[in-house]
C-alpha cells in the first residue's frame, strides 16, 4: 500500500492536465506531456532544444489554435505564440 501512494504521487507531479486548444472551425484540441512540458516547448520555440516530432506538432498546434486554456489558468501557450508569430514574420530578423 505504501507503494502505490508513492507512486501516485510521483505520476501526480510528473503529469500535468492537459491543455485545451480551440481553433477557428470551433474543434478542441488537447496537447499533455510532463508538468514542464510547456516549458520544453518553449525553449524548442527559442530554438535552445531539439523537438520531438510529438512537441513539433503540438507547436504547430500551438501557431494554429485561437485560444487555450490551461491548467492553473496559465498563460504559456500565449507566450510560445507570440515568439512563433514572430519569428514567423519575414521582417523579423532574430535581431532583438
Amino acid at each position: 500500500m505504501r507503494l502505490e501512494k508513492r507512486l501516485r504521487a510521483l505520476e501526480a507531479r510528473l503529469v500535468s492536465n492537459p491543455v485545451l486548444l480551440d481553433f477557428a472551425d470551433g474543434t478542441t484540441r488537447e496537447i499533455h506531456g510532463r508538468a514542464d512540458y510547456l516549458l520544453d516547448l518553449f525553449a524548442g520555440a527559442c530554438g535552445h532544444q531539439n523537438l520531438s516530432s510529438k512537441q513539433s506538432t503540438d507547436l504547430e498546434l500551438i501557431r494554429q489554435c485561437l485560444s487555450a486554456r490551461e491548467p492553473g489558468g496559465g498563460h504559456m501557450v500565449e507566450v510560445i505564440q507570440c515568439l512563433l508569430q514572430g519569428r514567423g514574420d519575414p521582417a523579423y530578423d532574430g535581431s532583438e
